[in-house]
């Protein structure tokens, strides 16, 4: 009886023990300067009537999202900034466990044991390990936009579209990424929600008015264009920061021998020396073709839903990549946004484990182990961290994730689910 007893108690204090250590972690974040702090820098300007595009914030870092970002941390400078930070993170944490939900929403995990479940579990935790952390320490808002888009879309799915789209509209209006959305949506039929996303879009975009006047407003959003247009050169050769990523940043370091790039070192790292015009062009031919290839993934006739859950998080999976991959200025941290990526390929390998050739699936889980290594590295061996920014090594693992993503197609799911069954 005393056994029977125990356990359920068991589930509760690996809860308790787990919020304890998680409100432990949140208060040692406190100690560190963060990114979050320029966001209240920037949100005390603005309230104040700052032109928050102009000014640059704790020596010179400028700030680069929506004027309703600001509304929206405005609470926060009313706390002392050690308790704003802790809410912040705590606010990390639980945005990421609701992601985390709405990920395995997608997951076939079907054929896995519970044993292989707490494996998978593992190895996501590992795998995101790195980036997760960055997201934390820098107080950073990509777990959070993330959590809009996939909350957003599936909203829309669920046909409650204007909370769905809502939500997305709120995520591109803090920063521009989500838009690359749209097409999506308009692959797949779904035009309410296009409509309803642009109306919020503008109305996020005007909200901002109420608290500093209209005429401000108007000056702030010009201000903001100027200073995120992507034909700016500064965001076309974008390597003036060792931790910058995606191609705006890493094909310049091939391709142009002497980059804007204080902290580079003296080792070789271009393949050969072009002027920015021609790398100008590789760059925006290479972002062409990385959206093309979007229709590799969605495999089906515009208008047309996907026929599954997991086809959809397959195609989603490729489009979230994309998004630290094409646009520019991406700090490592942004390249959470590649986490669906990262869990549909370790679904579809325990998956499939004992479907394909050995030679196959070798293949497969080297991609996933190198991917790993330059997802990771930081975090394993931290004191080289400079070199690993200077070879942009995140950006070698994004190009694997592709191409690993690529060759896990679930169709072959699918057919083995059908061939298991039979």
């Amino acid at each position: 009886m005393l056994k029977n007893i125990s356990y359920p108690r068991k589930p509760i204090l690996i809860k308790c023990l787990a919020i304890i250590t998680c409100l432990v972690y949140c208060y040692f974040e406190t100690l560190y300067h963060q990114d979050f702090d320029i966001f209240i820098l920037a949100t005390k300007d603005f309230l104040q009537g700052g032109n928050i595009y102009k000014n640059t914030y704790d020596n010179g870092f400028h700030f680069f999202y929506g004027a309703i970002f600001s509304v929206i941390l405005s609470p926060f400078t009313l706390l002392p900034i050690h308790v704003a930070r802790f809410i912040w993170i705590c606010l990390n944490i639980l945005a990421l466990l609701r992601t985390w939900k709405l990920i395995n929403f997608y997951l076939d995990k079907s054929k896995l044991a519970s044993k292989q479940i707490l494996w998978f579990n593992a190895i996501c935790i590992i795998f995101s390990a790195k980036l997760v952390l960055d997201n934390f320490h820098n107080g950073q808002v990509t777990i959070f936009l993330l959590l809009l888009i996939l909350e957003g879309l599936k909203l829309i799915e669920q046909k409650k579209k204007i909370k769905g789209a809502s939500l997305i509209a709120l995520g591109i209006s803090v920063k521009l990424l989500p838009l690359i959305l749209i097409p999506y949506l308009f692959f797949i039929k779904e035009f309410k929600a296009i409509a309803v996303i642009i109306v919020f879009f503008f109305l996020f975009l005007l909200l901002p008015g109420v608290f500093v006047g209209f005429d401000h407003n108007i000056l702030l959003l010009s201000e903001w264009w100027h200073l995120i247009n992507p034909t700016n050169v500064e965001q076309v050769i974008d390597t003036a920061e060792p931790a910058l990523n995606g191609l705006t940043s890493f094909i310049p370091t091939l391709l142009i021998e002497n980059v804007p790039d204080n902290a580079a070192f003296s080792i070789k790292r271009n393949i050969t020396d072009l002027d920015v015009k021609s790398v100008s062009l590789i760059i925006n031919t290479l972002r062409l073709i990385l959206v093309l290839m979007t229709l590799f993934f969605l495999r089906r006739f515009p208008f047309k839903k996907a026929t599954s859950k997991l086809n959809s998080f397959w195609e989603l999976s490729y489009i979230l990549l994309l998004i630290p991959m094409i646009f520019p200025h991406q700090q490592h941290y942004a390249f959470l946004l590649g986490l669906p990526a990262c869990v549909y390929c370790v679904n579809w390998l325990m998956m499939q484990r004992t479907h394909i050739n050995k030679v196959q699936f070798n293949l497969r889980i080297t991609l996933l182990v190198l991917i790993y290594i330059c997802f990771n590295l930081h975090l394993i061996l931290g004191q080289f961290r400079e070199y690993y920014d200077h070879f942009k090594l995140i950006s070698y693992g994004s190009v694997l994730l592709v191409i690993l993503l690529a060759i896990c197609k679930p169709v072959q799911v699918h057919l083995y689910s059908k061939d298991v069954m039979k």
